[in-house]
């Protein structure tokens, strides 16, 4: 036998389908009013970035796109809150007519914990509330003006780590447009400072919105990342396709100090990136001859064959005399052996170079294999 529906829960049901049809239809608006406000600010982007010759994007431009993203956004965050409430209600409406439907049953209910009941799941917490672009433009402006300039410094530095790439590019832009002189150049240079992958999102956000200056204050302070660093840096630029990028940093860190290009060598080879080790070589191959013998004398044994290998391809036999004497002068036995090896493997394309090793009194002969102290005397 089934429950009949009393007058009062008929009502509730009816109630409760009424307001899920509510929602549904303001779910509907949101819905279309979000994909409007994603369209304009896809157009908007697309106008950016076709305004012809320009180093700074058009303010207005940028004004308008900040609004379409705050729209957009917040329209969203609406979406899901009303998508949230719409299901919890009928899923009470379910329940509620399952209720109705089903005949009573009589069920072992098991004895009352006591005061000691299992908490609830924590609830998670509400998505951060998103920046307001134009004030915090205005806020460092008037910091400047008041002459407060260590708390814009601190400003700029925690919106560069702090906003996504997409804010802080945006912000870039707007202080680039009305804000303090150098203010937005500040900003891009500390975006170096989180992670690679963010850092490599706001240089891409910058060049797409026009930014050429503030994008290459930012690739140069690439340049300053110690060794350690370096390898997911260049990681996120090949994962973000900036491969030109890669390129680019290993030959400018190609004429880093000695001890500096010691050691990205070094950390590039522990993270198997064995082809950037060789690159980085091949850039070093034009430093001067002092500079080379120290740094064969101080790279890893592997790596320092790789240089001396590079260094007999490319070098002019004046130089590799040069370089052989002051491996030769410094004791480095086994590098000038390796060094000799690579000539000698193709001699007759070095055939001057061994000539004025010659000339130079300098052996060109392999050196001998050491003997066991196990063997014959």
């Amino acid at each position: 036998m089934r429950m009949r529906p009393t007058a009062q829960s008929a009502g509730q049901q009816l109630e409760g389908e009424q307001q899920a049809a509510e929602l549904r239809a303001e779910l509907d608006e949101l819905l279309r009013a979000s994909r409007y406000a994603s369209q304009r600010e896809r157009r908007l982007n697309e106008a950016i970035r076709a305004s012809p010759g320009r180093q700074r994007p058009d303010g207005d431009l940028l004004r308008q796109l900040a609004q379409a993203r705050t729209l957009r956004e917040g329209l969203g965050a609406r979406c899901l809150r009303l998508s949230d409430q719409l299901e919890a209600l009928e899923t009470r409406l379910r329940h509620r007519q399952q209720q109705e439907q089903e005949p009573p049953q009589y069920r072992w209910q098991p004895p009352d914990p006591g005061p000691e009941p299992e908490p609830a799941a924590p609830k998670a917490p509400p998505p951060p509330a998103r920046p307001d672009i134009g004030a915090l433009t205005e806020r460092i402006t008037t910091l400047h003006r008041t002459g407060a300039l260590t708390e814009a410094a601190e400003l700029l530095d925690q919106a560069a780590t702090r906003l996504d790439a997409a804010d802080a590019a945006l912000l870039v832009g707007m202080l680039a447009r009305y804000g303090p002189t150098g203010a937005s150049l500040h900003l891009a240079r500390g975006a170096a400072r989180s992670t690679p992958e963010h850092a490599v999102a706001v240089l891409a956000e910058l060049r797409e919105l026009g930014l050429a200056e503030e994008a290459a204050a930012l690739f140069h302070a690439f340049w300053a990342y110690p060794a350690a660093s370096v390898p997911g840096l260049l990681s996120a630029l090949e994962r973000a396709g900036q491969n030109a990028d890669s390129a680019t940093l290993l030959w400018e860190w190609g004429s880093a100090p000695t001890p500096e290009l010691t050691s990205l060598a070094a950390c590039l080879q522990q993270h198997g990136r064995l082809g950037d080790v060789r690159t980085l070589l091949r850039q070093a191959v034009g430093r001067p001859t002092a500079d080379l013998a120290s740094l064969a004398t101080e790279l890893p044994p592997a790596l320092a064959t790789d240089l001396l290998h590079a260094l007999a391809a490319l070098r002019p036999p004046v130089e590799l005399v040069r370089l052989a004497a002051a491996l030769d002068g410094t004791g480095s036995r086994d590098l000038y052996g390796q060094l000799l090896g690579a000539l000698l493997a193709d001699g007759p394309r070095h055939r001057t170079t061994l000539a004025a090793l010659r000339a130079a009194g300098l052996p060109t002969a392999p050196p001998a294999a050491p003997r066991s102290r196990w063997g014959r005397r």
